[in-house]
């Protein structure tokens, strides 16, 4: 990413938030969460809906690999072996049974005996993938924001005048530093930006522990080494009286392309789609 395009965390955040109000007003996919609930025990990795479909995935590929070669009997058996989890996984989930049609294995498997060219076998095997694709562009991450990831609302971490500091507002706290941080040393206050600086590494340091809420690995990317090493610069500007703001630039757009985007294209769709579902009940 250019440094040139790099927008600031404030920005983005910003940005974010009106999407955020607009969005509630538009169209949301409704999931048939009655449905899905018995299907989404057992642990995030248990779940028995997740299991049926990675099982349809590893069927499904089987089956088009052996299509596209000239073994009939291999591709009779993996596409009778698809079309049997297939029929399984459509099943699950009743109002989502029409985004099963079988037409399209069926027109593989004809191909298949009739000894179609590949191009023809091809073809109809994107048209498989393409429908694929469809729904979980609808469904898929809806679900995941319900089923898969943790429950951000309840990600908090000790306070530091007792009390806890929630997701949100850990990220609002870190926009609003790093902000502060540039906007004293464009106004030339160096004291107050070491003020605003300890504040933010202070937050960026509760953010590590905030990780280990939902994750049981340790995490290091959006807060690793060389994303504190940015910091640290920063830092070192300070400590020394550095007034030109132009020397500063490079760091804060590195740390905002390193760490709070990344951060953000993995996270806030999964948080903002759980906020908007409270807010469906509320």
């Amino acid at each position: 990413m250019s440094r040139e395009s790099g927008r600031l965390l404030v920005g983005a955040l910003l940005a974010v938030g009106v999407l955020v109000t607009t969005g509630r007003a538009s169209a949301q996919t409704e999931l048939p969460t009655a449905e899905l609930d018995p299907l989404f025990k057992g642990g995030k990795e248990g779940h028995a809906y997740t299991r049926a479909m990675l099982e349809l995935g590893m069927r499904m590929g089987a089956a088009t690999t052996a299509a596209l070669r000239d073994d009939r009997e291999r591709a009779r058996v993996a596409l009778k072996s698809f079309r049997e989890q297939y029929a399984m996984v459509s099943a699950l989930v009743p109002s989502w049974k029409g985004q099963f049609r079988t037409s399209t294995i069926d027109e593989l498997e004809g191909a298949v005996a009739a000894r179609a060219d590949l191009a023809t076998r091809r073809r109809i095997v994107t048209r498989i993938e393409r429908s694929c694709t469809a729904c979980h562009a609808k469904y898929m991450f809806p679900v995941q924001a319900r089923y898969r990831w943790g429950d951000f609302a309840s990600a908090t971490v000790p306070a530091d005048k007792g009390g806890s500091l929630t997701f949100h507002q850990l990220m609002l706290d870190l926009a609003n530093n790093i902000g502060a941080v540039r906007g004293d040393v464009e106004a030339g206050q160096i004291a107050d930006a070491q003020v605003a600086y300890k504040l933010l590494m202070e937050r960026f340091g509760t953010m590590e522990l905030l990780c280990v809420n939902c994750h049981d690995q340790p995490r290091q990317y959006f807060i690793d080494s060389n994303v504190k090493s940015r910091l640290y610069k920063v830092g070192g500007l300070l400590r020394r009286g550095e007034k030109s703001a132009a020397e500063y630039t490079t760091l804060f757009n590195d740390v905002n392309e390193m760490s709070c985007m990344p951060c953000h294209q993995v996270h806030m769709p999964a948080a903002f789609q759980q906020e908007f579902l409270r807010e469906a009940k509320r």
